[in-house]
């Protein structure tokens, strides 16, 4: 075929496909302005067909609405609970051709033949066009509603495509994929696109969607259901600004209690009070630093009973041991509810029931169960009464609430799909379950208690979850190096899409043998990553039915317990940054695209990232491996192993060892690393050693509390502002900010002017370069 015929039959493809859309069929007959209407935040178009508004919510947040009929009819958003906004500056421009609505920041223009909106920089070059729009009419699940569909030009090659939830197939860069948004176990979808142009689209839809850009510079958005399209367009162009702006409208992510920041316990499953007691002593005996243990599934008689079975004959006592021996206890709860058990005949007769149906696959599953209706707020305040009344009122601690899809295993769709559901059409809801499901729970536990911080481990998530405290986790994956491979880009996705908080199974669920050393490997490697993850926790189905650090082996223990240690000596930098989360609306595991949006070779990098401002984190997954391809953005970096300083802009072979993660350390950085604990609350943070990285100046806050409670809110806290003016080779601790209960008043800082083989690796340093004591006044200190 001839390089001619090819072309000719690309675009012939391609503008047949484009002519069969009925997105493309009311962009091409144009769908002109008739009449714009200025309005206090905006403008409203009437369109030949339908009626378009833009509005602008601040300098850099666009709000598009259109709808098929004259007005916008209000409806319910269980997402977007950002009600007003502050009166933003603009100006709007009118001509024969076009109208422009200009901000400070960026540049709105509507074409007025087609109603095509362009946004750019307002100093810059344009960033997108939503090229045309179309409501399709269709009868869906019983009711008149509509298809949406945009039509999006993307301009430039180079342009990336980031966020959009979690997903399985191995892929970073989105430009040319195509991605369902449609919540499955081990897929989390999120309509949050971001763009290393410096832009984002928040599409505003819970019902199944797709993000299509398998056409070069088209990107096809549609949902099954709308009564109207609806999305914000978000303009940073940093990233940490562009997530901001997206938690702004659906919500904060509150902190965790600091315990939460530690190591997490899990297999699948501990099936006694005697056997996980056993484990927790066995943690205390062997001095491993831990602060969680997990209860997973089969831990009741039935679902929908929180009741403990048998096995479990004093489960407050147990509890009450565990907190005794300072652990935490997660419990898992499911959203369904099983034929016989105390609650089901009275939710059945209350009609919060979505369905009943049989798992596909027994012995794990062999009753029908029912599914309750998360959309119902009556519903999920019963869910909330009973897990109080059986768990939390008892001290349980944190709450794995699994299959929050719901569970789709053994039928291919959802099964909210095509029910009626409390809130209306299943379908039109599909992906909103887990929002409103873990939602239950994060309001009950607030209304019931200020003294203990809500944690949610969740299989599932949408926009706005990270305002019930989620944390995500990546679903039954296999265990293999293929599978762990693929988690590292998925994470990192999920990470720009606004959800700060996510995890792994270490070493996979779907199985693994301790004592095969092919595995043994696999889970050191992927237990070296999750010390870099949000949470740090381990879960799985092995033979035998071990998954402690102890079940690996003697150098396997050895390595594993070094990268725990590593975890809670790093607790002052990783408290401090979730703090920074909640406060900021920070992104703890960061993508190289955040910090280094404009290099793009950091673009196309999904298989490493920042821990924060400092770290650069670069995971082993290949088997046997000895050293690691990397790529250095443009900057000094240190090893953190030996303290050698490395100029970036380049790829390297880093050295890999087993017991060794390539882990880097940006030139500016200041970290500040606590004492070894067994606990993340064991000892006061005293003194801390403050590692001072140098070749650029930096920054960083150093955040303390009372580790678990809602105090914080109310400005209970106290932070300490740390600077490094490289120029004048000075660290400056600078005063201290606020104070709370049970704060040090005074402590030692030992600082430490990082070179080679001074101050690296995981113990502390021999010497301290200058040992500093601090009362709260401001100190400068040189080496």
């Amino acid at each position: 075929m001839s390089v001619r015929f090819f072309a000719s039959f690309l675009i012939l493809s391609f503008c047949s496909l484009l002519t069969s859309s009925s997105a493309y069929a009311q962009w091409a007959a144009m769908n002109p302005v008739r009449q714009v209407q200025k309005q206090p935040d905006g403008a409203v178009f009437s369109m030949g067909t339908g009626t378009l508004k833009v509005q602008l919510c601040s300098e850099s947040v666009i709000h598009v609405l259109y709808s098929p009929t004259a007005s916008f009819a209000k409806r319910a958003d269980f997402v977007v609970i950002k009600e007003s906004w502050p009166a933003a500056q603009w100006s709007m421009q009118s001509t024969d051709d076009a109208v422009t609505l200009t901000t400070s920041l960026v540049k709105i223009t509507v074409t007025k033949k087609d109603g095509a909106i362009s946004y750019a920089e307002v100093h810059g070059g344009t960033l997108v066009q939503e090229a045309s729009r179309s409501l399709t009419p269709e009868k869906v699940n019983g009711e008149d509603t509509y298809r949406a569909e945009s039509f999006v030009s993307i301009y430039g090659s180079h342009e990336g495509l980031y966020g959009l939830g979690q997903h399985q197939a191995g892929v970073w860069n989105y430009r040319g994929e195509s991605v369902d948004i449609s919540q499955e176990n081990s897929n989390i979808s999120v309509p949050l696109m971001l763009s290393s142009k410096g832009y984002g689209i928040f599409w505003n839809n819970t019902s199944r969607s797709r993000f299509n850009n398998r056409f070069a510079n088209y990107l096809y958005i549609s949902s099954e259901v709308a009564d109207v399209i609806d999305y914000y367009f978000l303009y940073g162009p940093e990233f940490d600004k562009i997530i901001a702006e997206y938690r702004d409208l659906t919500g904060q992510a509150p902190m965790f209690g600091k315990w939460a920041y530690g190591f997490w316990q899990c297999k699948n499953r501990y099936k006694s009070q005697e056997e996980l007691l056993g484990v927790a002593r066995k943690y205390r005996d062997l001095h491993i630093p831990v602060d969680d243990i997990v209860q997973d599934w089969f831990w009741w008689n039935r679902k929908g009973e929180f009741v403990f079975n048998k096995n479990y004959p004093d489960p407050k006592a147990m509890i009450d041991e565990l907190h005794a021996e300072n652990f935490h206890l997660m419990i898992s709860i499911w959203p369904f509810f099983e034929p016989g058990s105390a609650n089901y005949d009275y939710m059945q007769s209350k009609g919060w029931f979505v369905d009943a149906f049989k798992y596909a696959k027994p012995p794990y599953h062999a009753n029908a169960m029912a599914v309750y209706d998360a959309t119902s707020p009556e519903a999920r305040k019963y869910y909330w009464d009973l897990v109080n009344k059986g768990l939390f009122s008892i001290g349980a601690d944190a709450w794995w609430m699994d299959t929050t899809e719901p569970e789709t295993e053994g039928q291919e769709e959802n099964i909210l799909l095509n029910h009626k559901l409390a809130a209306g059409s299943g379908t039109r809801n599909v992906n909103v379950y887990p929002l409103l499901d873990t939602g239950a729970v994060y309001q009950g536990q607030r209304s019931a208690s200020d003294k203990k911080r809500v944690f949610i481990l969740s299989r599932s998530a949408f926009a706005g979850s990270q305002r019930n405290a989620v944390t995500a986790w990546s679903g039954d994956i296999n265990s293999d190096w293929l599978t762990f491979k693929r988690q590292i880009p998925a994470g990192l996705n999920f990470e720009l899409s606004g959800i700060p908080y996510w995890t792994t199974d270490i070493g996979g669920f779907v199985s693994g043998n301790p004592t095969d050393p092919v595995f043994r490997e696999l889970f050191i490697r992927w237990f070296q990553y999750g010390t870099f993850n949000p949470i740090l926790r381990v879960h799985g189905t092995r033979q035998p039915d071990e998954n402690e650090l102890w079940s690996y082996g003697p150098d396997a223990q050895t390595i594993l317990v070094n990268f725990d240690r590593l975890r809670y000596r790093m607790l002052p930098y990783i408290y401090s940054l979730a703090w920074k989360t909640t406060i900021e609306a920070y992104t703890p595991m960061r993508p190289l695209v955040m910090d280094f949006r404009t290099d793009q070779r950091a673009q196309n990098v999904g298989d490493q990232f920042m821990y924060g401002p400092a770290f650069l984190v670069n995971p082993v997954t290949e088997p046997a491996a000895k050293t690691r391809q990397l790529y250095l953005p443009e900057d000094k970096w240190y090893d953190f192993w030996t303290g050698v300083a490395v100029e970036g802009g380049r790829t390297i072979n880093a050295s890999a060892p087993l017991d060794r993660l390539p882990l880097y350390v940006r030139a500016g950085s200041i970290v500040p690393l606590g004492p070894d604990e067994e606990w993340s609350t064991q000892k006061p943070a005293d003194p801390i050693e403050l590692r001072i990285y140098r070749g650029a100046n930096g920054d960083f806050v150093l955040y303390e509390d009372e580790n678990d409670n809602y105090d914080y809110e109310k400005g209970v806290y106290a932070t300490i502002p740390l600077h490094w003016d490289d120029a004048a080779q000075t660290l400056t601790i600078g005063e201290r900010k606020g104070q709370f209960p049970g704060m040090l008043e005074s402590r030692a800082f030992r600082v430490v002017f990082v070179s080679e083989n001074h101050g690296v690796g995981i113990n502390p340093a021999d010497e301290a370069d200058k040992v500093v004591q601090y009362s709260g006044k401001r100190i400068a200190v040189t080496p």
